[in-house]
Parts: structure tokens; sequence; C-alpha cells
């Protein structure tokens, strides 16, 4: 079991303001920051690869539509990555601001395998463009669904397509 241990917080805020990450504070177990999106796939590379930092473990990809947002944010749209290092017991959550005209940012995919999958569904449901990206294609919705269901500007009830998916009928006599 991993054991988070606070002292660690400060070692791996230093580190990443010398990697130019931003706004770095600290909430619980983890260290929250902003990092460039130019700069993002280095910046994880670096921290994953640091001897002393060991952030190893990809433990999630996630975006954010801040479009309609009521507190004024750097950007539209921001991709939201959560990294653990079990050597310092310290979770860090890198916050990637992408503009609404282009929503795009290096994949990191080729540093972690987990992030294949992740990429694809904020891809999916936000519409973010992870250049490098091995395979980006829809994974929860069809590939004739038009829109990004996560975002803002997406209608609540939807553009009627729930009535045009397939629909798969029991087969009598069959449980599962």
């Amino acid at each position: 079991m991993i054991q988070f241990q606070a002292p660690n917080l400060e070692k791996v805020k230093s580190a990443l303001e010398s990697r130019g990450a931003t706004g770095v504070v600290f909430q619980d177990d983890s260290v929250h920051a902003v990092i460039g999106r130019e700069r993002s796939f280095d910046v994880i590379r670096s921290i994953k690869d640091d001897a002393e930092l060991q952030f190893k473990y990809f433990t999630d990809v996630t975006g954010a539509d801040y479009s309609k947002y009521s507190e004024p944010q750097p950007e539209s749209f921001a991709v939201i990555y959560s990294l653990l290092s079990p050597v310092l017991g310290v979770r860090v959550q890198l916050r990637v601001y992408l503009p609404e005209a282009d929503p795009s940012v290096s994949s990191i995919s080729s540093l972690f395998a987990g992030a294949n999958w992740g990429e694809r569904e904020v891809y999916d449901m936000y519409g973010f463009d992870f250049r490098g990206h091995p395979s980006l294609t829809r994974l929860l919705t069809p590939d004739s669904f038009e829109g990004h269901a996560l975002r803002k500007d997406y209608p609540l009830k939807g553009r009627g397509e729930r009535s045009s998916f397939p629909v798969y009928e029991a087969v009598p006599g069959h449980n599962s």
C-alpha cells in the first residue's frame, strides 16, 4: 500500500515550478499545477523519468469545458492529467489549458500505455485533438455521432441520436 507523504509535496512543487508550472497548490495528498500546452509532453516525461520524482503511474486523463464557467479561466478548455509517484507518495494533477480555436495537445500515450484509451475518451466527449496519438478514434459513441456530448454547447436533451442507435432485442430463453 502506498503511504502518502506530505513532506514530499514541497519537493514536487519546487520540481514543477523549475519546469515552468504555474499556479502550484496543495490539496490533501496531491499537488495541482498548470503547465503550458507546448511543453506539456516534455514536463510530463521529465517528472516520469526523474530518478527522485518517479511519477510513473498514470491514473487518469479528463477534459473540462470552461466556456460557460462563471469564473474567468485562461482558455475555454483544459486537459487534466493525474499521475502518481509511489516513491514519494504524492499525486499530481496537471492542467493544460487549450484555446477554443485549437483544442489540441501532444499525446502522452507513448509515455503511458494507459493514456491511450483515456485520450480517446476525451477526444470523443470533448473533441480535443491529441497530436501523435496512434489511433484517435471515437470510443464511446458511434462513428456517425455528431458533436461532443460533454461540451457546454451540446444540447441537454441531445440531438435525437438515441432514436437512431441500433436496437438490440433479447434472445428468448437466453439468460445473460
